[in-house]
């Protein structure tokens, strides 16, 4: 079945593939969620900032980041599937092994199974590697005695046969925790795909694993894992199943409308991915700080209630420092709105020699600076032409115009431009 492509923001009514019981199943799966991913209405689903897929049964449907207010065709659907992969990829939330940086081996019906094919993929590798031992306690009935007789137990089970021993006892083998996820994973994605090309190479796999137990995960599962010399090869792998075991709803009722959804705010995707971009281009004079955090007002009478600020980024050269707050909208009019300006100021206040610049996305051209400033007022400070400080509007696409539309790419130099702009009126 073809997937459903829709954009942030937009509403999904019942109709054709989607029908009312993937409306229930949906509508359960963001109950348990708090309501964060999704707004219901009547037999229709809108989809807010978050982005990635979800699986229903055997439906899927991928949300796709959206800049401007034109309609979006097919062709813009194509783009932005690729754009949201590739950004994703920049960003280490799609992770690939250091060591195999070559591109997915085929075209993907959704993001969905481009996850399921890296991680696959990273578990080929694994077996390839050698699957890790570890020791384990175990216990059970013995031919011989082998490590602690557990006595009560030893009667229990041998009051017949005084051959047999029921002994507590280390075994070194590959029936550890960080086998016993991937196994779980691997055998969850039948029920998630019938892709042909992944199933053949999802069994193969699964036939060189070796016995292993069925455990339950959750999130402390992952939480307590630690990565050492020996497990450090698991990392990617485990990272990509815990998306696919901690987001998998399987429906108890009838089995047929299990959901997984992998999704991401797109506020901190564009947030992290021009993060990376400025860091790889950063002179070393140039000192970046991701979410820098400053008290602003605590209770008088209990100093542990107060309240603070935490730009997204702030860029700190000499005697000069830029804050940068990013923001995956499209301002109102071309004018910042009330709440992100007087975010900007308190900014500025905080922070010495700081201005601001408020970073927006934009769908193709060059980047853009239009300066600003806060006009100071009867009580304010002037530092210089009566203003108090500068507040400017960046806006960036991050698709390259030297390659044409039909096959968008990520800008490689964006964060360089960035700077060049930035250098150009004197920000930094």
């Amino acid at each position: 079945m073809e997937p459903i492509r829709i954009f942030e923001y937009e509403k999904l009514h019942i109709g054709g593939q989607f029908t009312e019981d993937h409306l229930d199943s949906l509508a359960k799966y963001n109950e348990e969620h708090g309501g964060a991913y999704f707004k219901l209405g009547y037999k229709s689903v809108q989809f807010q900032q978050y982005v990635g897929v979800i699986q229903v049964g055997d439906l899927t449907i991928e949300i796709l980041p959206k800049i401007g207010k034109t309609a979006p065709t097919e062709r813009d659907k194509d783009k932005w599937q690729k754009i949201l992969l590739d950004m994703l990829q920049q960003c280490n939330w799609m992770t690939v092994h250091a060591n195999e940086k070559a591109p997915l081996q085929f075209k993907h019906n959704s993001i969905l199974e481009a996850y399921l094919e890296l991680f696959v993929r990273e578990c080929e590798y694994l077996l390839q590697l050698g699957l890790i031992k570890k020791y384990r306690q175990t216990e059970g009935n013995k031919n011989s005695l082998k490590g602690k007789l557990l006595f009560g137990k030893n009667i229990q089970h041998n009051i017949v046969h005084q051959e047999r021993f029921y002994t507590r006892h280390q075994v070194y083998d590959k029936n550890n925790i960080y086998n016993q996820i991937l196994f779980k994973a691997l055998n969850t994605i039948p029920s998630i795909t019938s892709n042909p090309l992944l199933n053949d190479r999802l069994y193969s796999l699964l036939f060189s694993f070796p016995e292993l137990d069925n455990i339950h995960v959750n999130t402390s599962t992952f939480s307590n894992l630690v990565f050492d010399r020996k497990t450090s090869a698991y990392e990617e792998a485990i990272s990509i199943a815990s998306m696919i075991l901690l987001n998998y709803r399987p429906d108890i009722q009838n089995g047929q409308n299990n959901v997984l959804a992998i999704l991401f705010d797109m506020n901190d995707l564009w947030e992290e991915y021009v993060y990376r971009q400025l860091l790889r281009f950063c002179h070393p004079s140039i000192q970046i700080i991701p979410q820098e955090y400053k008290k602003v007002w605590e209770r008088e009478i209990n100093s542990s209630a107060s309240k603070g600020i935490k730009p997204d980024i702030v860029l700190e050269a000499e005697n000069k420092t830029l804050i940068i707050d990013t923001k995956w909208k499209l301002p109102e009019d071309d004018i910042p709105s009330d709440a992100d300006l007087k975010q900007m100021f308190m900014y500025n206040e905080y922070w010495d020699n700081s201005n601001a610049i408020l970073f927006y996305p934009k769908d193709y051209g060059e980047i853009t600076i239009d300066p600003g400033i806060f006009v100071a007022g009867g009580r304010a400070s002037v530092t210089e032409n009566n203003t108090r400080h500068k507040c400017g509007v960046l806006k960036a696409s991050v698709l390259s115009n030297e390659v044409s539309e039909s096959e968008p790419v990520l800008d490689l130099g964006f964060g360089g431009k960035i700077f060049e702009k930035l250098q150009e009126i004197d920000l930094i």
